[in-house]
Formats: C-alpha cells, sequence, structure tokens
C-alpha cells in the first residue's frame, strides 16, 4: 500500500475497476458450514435482504454424500424453517469457494455475506480462508462478517444489525482506496444512510519545508484533514449527509478503527482489496486482515483489478 503524494488527491474513483457500484440486488446469499460462528452472518444477511428487498438464500458445500442431510438440517435450523426449503442448496464438493460463486453466479444479482472465521462441527466442513477465495474468485463485493459482528462490548449492548444507519468508507490517501467511495456511496443511496469518510493517520508533524511530502508510516501523506475536506467536496453532492473523520494512531489503521468502532456505532465498514490476493491486501495495510475478526461491524469488501 502507498500513500497519496503530498496535498494531491486523485480523485480516480469515479468507477470501481471490476464491480459495479449499485447495490441492486435480487439475492443474499449465506454460506454455511455447520459452525455456530459461520450462522453469525445469518443475522447481517437477513437485515441486509430486508433493507435491499432481495430474498435470502443459504448454500453449503459437504465434504461427501453422507454429510449432505446434516448440512442440509443445520442450515434449515439457522434460517428458522424445514430441510425441503427451497432457499437451501446443499453440495458435495472440497472446493466451498467455488461451489458460492457458482451459486451466486447462478442466483445472478447476488450479494454473498459470509463469516470469515469458523470450523464446521461437520467433518471436512470449513469455513473461513474460504473468504479470500471467494473475493478473488467472483471480484465482486462481498459482505465479510466477524466473529465480533452482533456480540456485546463493555461500552454497549449487541446492536441490531443495520440498526445505526451509518455507513464508513476508509481511504488511506493513495488513489485505489478511493475506489470504494462510488461503492459507498451508492450503499449509502440506497439504504438511507450516513456516510463517513474515514481514514487513520499517523500523528506527524507537517513537513518543516513548504509543499514538501509528509512522511508518515500509515496514512495520507498529507495534511489528513485537508485530504478528507478535498473528497468530501467531490462526493457531497451524491451522498447529502456526508462526513469525515481523521483518527490519529500511532501504532496503525487496525487499531485505530478499533478505537473508533468502540464509539461509533456502524452498519458497514467499506475497503477495497485487490482481486488478485483477497483479504491479505486489503487497502489498510498488512495487518488488515484482522481489522474484518476484530470489527464490531461487517465488512465490505471491494475488489480491485490488478
Amino acid at each position: 500500500m502507498e500513500s497519496g503524494e503530498a496535498g494531491k488527491v486523485d480523485h480516480m474513483a469515479n468507477t470501481p475497476a471490476n464491480p459495479s457500484a449499485d447495490p441492486a440486488y435480487r439475492h443474499v446469499l449465506v454460506p454455511l458450514d455447520g459452525s455456530d460462528l459461520a450462522a453469525g452472518a445469518v443475522g447481517t444477511a437477513r437485515a441486509l435482504a430486508e433493507r435491499l428487498g432481495a430474498d435470502l438464500t443459504a448454500v453449503s458445500a459437504a465434504s461427501g454424500p453422507e454429510d449432505v442431510a446434516a448440512m442440509r438440517a443445520h442450515a434449515a435450523e439457522v434460517l428458522g424453517s424445514g430441510p425441503d426449503d427451497p432457499r437451501i442448496e446443499v453440495v458435495t464438493s472440497d472446493e466451498p469457494d467455488e461451489v458460492i460463486a457458482q451459486r451466486a453466479a447462478d442466483l445472478g444479482a447476488c450479494l454473498v455475506c459470509m463469516s470469515t472465521h469458523g470450523r464446521g462441527r461437520v467433518a471436512g466442513a470449513v469455513m473461513g480462508s474460504v473468504a479470500r477465495r471467494v473475493v478473488e474468485r467472483m471480484g465482486e463485493p462481498v459482505v465479510a462478517v466477524g466473529p465480533l459482528v452482533g456480540r456485546p462490548t463493555e461500552a454497549r449492548e449487541a446492536p441490531l444489525p443495520f440498526s445505526s444507519d451509518h455507513i464508513v468508507a476508509c481511504v488511506d490517501g493513495g488513489a485505489p482506496s478511493e475506489l470504494v467511495l462510488p461503492v459507498a456511496a451508492a450503499w449509502a443511496k440506497r439504504l438511507g444512510t450516513a456516510l463517513t469518510i474515514l481514514t487513520v493517520a499517523e500523528p506527524s508533524p507537517p513537513p518543516v519545508r513548504p509543499g514538501a511530502t509528509w512522511h508518515r508510516r500509515h496514512g495520507p501523506n498529507a495534511d489528513a484533514d485537508d485530504y478528507l475536506a478535498e473528497l468530501a467536496e467531490a462526493w457531497r453532492a451524491q451522498v447529502p449527509e456526508l462526513r469525515t473523520q481523521v483518527v490519529y494512531d500511532p501504532i496503525g489503521p487496525a487499531d485505530g478503527l478499533r478505537s473508533y468502532l468502540r464509539d461509533h456505532p456502524t452498519d458497514l465498514l467499506a475497503v477495497t482489496s485487490h482481486a488478485r490476493s483477497g483479504l491479505q491486501r486489503l487497502v489498510l495495510g498488512s495487518g488488515a486482515a484482522s481489522i474484518i475478526a476484530a470489527s464490531t461491524a461487517p465488512v465490505l469488501v471491494v475488489p480491485l483489478g490488478g
């Protein structure tokens, strides 16, 4: 990840490299693997389906024919329906990412909402690194639900999914990170929520020489407030309730975002990712994969080409 040049905002965030910005989904697909943690994505998926006017469906990859009935029964239990529920599909395969991507393609106009961790209680069922491969394979936005989503914290009770009417788009000063903005703006418009453009920056004094590049280990290599003000000016017409937030944190983006989310209930955290390497190259840096695991908000991963 490279930060932008001092004082320079390259507004290449008009259209994403691969995905459509418009969240006009007809289906929300939640992958289940027999684990309670994977099932933890259902609340978010159900809320998304309701807000988007989409149908909720489930898919599971069983390791063998002997596991199909157990996987279907578990999915039915999680959805609160019966094993004959047509919304449930169980496929025998040892490549769950392929099963998920194929089911999403078959449904069409489909958003995948999935847990990023877990070990299935059915032999051979796994959910975890599958999320990374799904992002790589699909090349479309995926909602990743970490283990802390929907859980209470010391500061407050567990929030209901999508009850805060607030989306946060994360940028870092580099043009690729700004490609999250058209997607986040479209989501905010569709859901009727406020949008905050946020950057986490290392506290750093301005350069002595006027016009010189700032040298931060993370965050924009420019005045962070001016950087976000320029972005806000470019996007305010698209999102009437638009805010900006600079989080100064000396440790890194992951720590800064954790602090922000503790005090600011958020429906969705939106970030970009290079599709070739999925969640390991999220725009927030080398520690960004841990953001999903530590985040109290679902993360909308917007893959980029290249």
